[in-house]
């Protein structure tokens, strides 16, 4: 199921955007309802003093009380109801609702009459003071007060209210969620480009050249260099793949070549059968050689193509040194040179079996082959910092520094003649540098042209 960005953070946003606006438009409306309904609260008891202002003590019987309404004062749609102990003084025509629905005292009501809504206060106990007479409040007659006004101006109003905050309201989420679509569309073209400029590289082409303007936002600017290093690295793997698999033809085409001709030449004619064992154990140095070849190809490929590690144990440094020296050793007497080495103490390195073997044996044969007779080949190991540094150092021809930058690249040999005679392949530095990469470690050389090499090579240690 495709998910999309721009429709999920769209989403999100009116989400957000209409459940604010709701909960805006909600709490102003009741806001603005409560206060109206506290002005209509003041205007109802504003009446009720009114409407008891119309009462008074009869001059004839002082114990009772005389109502007499004055419609100048009193609202036509307004129902009370006025009493006293002895019984009703006044009411409207409809004034049973008012006083089946009335709470207890003090509190304002609401309630239906004739399908009209109507909003009441009932306040009891009220004492109508003569003026003329010297009585108190406690001896004073009372009487009790119910007063209703009808609610539909009020309930027009505030339906208009709604109405005008819900249209508002829509207004604002509609607007706010188009301007929402726009920012987040035009937020979201860098990755457009992004996907353009990636859709664009190829095999042939690894380029990855974004504009000025996307290279320079905050939010797609790591993932800009991130991507250029990777187009990068991407292009230079493979541009060493092709040259690799161009190279290894190139040796391999070169071997076949040369054994394919001493063939021919041993076929040639009636010779001995000398000349014919001459020119088959040409044929079998030659494929020696190109098994030689093979067996490193598929070495450099089994260490870097595996992303898994074997079988992993933690090994003795030095052991795996004066195994790799104990079987270059005879090699090394035959050219007359010598293998010493120098440890410091014993350290433990988390490796995969008969891998640094390899690397040791590697770096003694490459030295070998380089260096003068009656020579020294030293091998030192020492400790820093939980890093084991081992020291390959020969005294042999040296490198030359505009070969230096190449040195661990496959197939790559100082000389560019490719005959036979230069020994190698090219592969052995470079397999060197994958084991030592597959170990977490680090190999650096130096050399001088006539002096000498020397490999430095780290590896993390328990």
């Amino acid at each position: 199921m495709k998910r999309s960005i721009r429709k999920t953070i769209l989403v999100v946003i009116c989400f957000a955007q209409g459940l604010v606006t709701a909960t805006c438009a909600t709490g102003i409306v009741l806001y603005v309802r409560s206060q109206r309904l506290a002005v209509l609260d003041t205007r109802i008891e504003r009446r009720m003093t009114t409407l008891v202002a119309m009462i008074q003590v009869d001059d004839a019987n002082p114990s009772k009380l005389v109502f007499t309404p004055k419609d100048s004062l009193h609202h036509r749609e307004d129902n009370y109801v006025v009493r006293d102990r002895k019984g009703f003084l006044g009411s409207t025509h409809d004034f049973k609702p008012l006083l089946q629905n009335s709470p207890s005292a003090g509190e304002f009501f609401s309630f239906m009459s004739q399908g009209q809504h109507f909003r009441g206060r009932l306040t009891r106990h009220i004492p109508i003071i003569d003026p003329d007479s010297g009585n108190s409040n406690e001896t004073a007659p009372r009487v009790d007060v119910w007063y209703a006004v009808p609610m539909g101006s009020f309930d027009k109003t505030s339906r208009k209210i709604v109405w005008i905050t819900l249209l508002v309201s829509l207004f604002w989420i509609t607007s706010s969620c188009l301007i929402a679509w726009f920012s987040v569309t035009r937020g979201m073209l860098p990755l457009g480009e992004l996907a353009q400029q990636a859709s664009e590289i190829t095999e042939r082409k690894w380029v990855f050249s974004v504009s000025d303007e996307v290279r320079e936002i905050s939010e797609t600017r790591p993932l800009v260099l991130s991507l250029e290093e990777l187009v990068a690295r991407l292009g230079a793997a493979f541009k060493r793949e092709r040259t690799f698999v161009s190279d290894a033809a190139h040796e391999l085409k070169t071997a076949v070549a040369i054994q394919k001709s001493s063939l021919q030449v041993a076929l040639q004619g009636k010779s001995a059968a000398s000349c014919y064992r001459n020119g088959l154990e040409r044929a079998l140095e030659d494929v020696d050689r190109l098994q030689a070849l093979v067996h490193r190809m598929l070495s450099l490929a089994s260490i870097e193509g595996s992303s898994q590690p074997r079988d992993i144990e933690w090994v003795a440094l030095d052991e795996t040194i004066l195994e790799a020296c104990d079987q270059m050793d005879p090699v090394a007497r035959a050219s007359r040179l010598t293998l010493k080495t120098h440890f410091t103490g014993r350290y433990y390195v988390a490796s995969e079996e008969g891998l640094l073997q390899t690397l040791w044996g590697t770096l003694i044969e490459n030295a070998i082959r380089y260096s003068p007779p009656d020579s020294v080949i030293k091998l030192e190991c020492s400790l820093r910092d939980h890093w084991a540094t081992v020291v390959v150092e020969d005294h042999g021809a040296g490198i030359q520094a505009e070969d230096l930058p190449h040195i661990f690249e496959r197939f790559y040999r100082g000389d560019t003649s490719r005959s036979r005679n230069t020994g190698g392949f090219g592969l052995g530095l470079a397999i060197a540098k994958a084991i030592v990469e597959r170990h977490n470690g680090e190999i650096e050389l130096k050399s001088e042209r006539g002096v000498g090499t020397v490999i430095r090579i780290s590896l993390p240690c328990a």
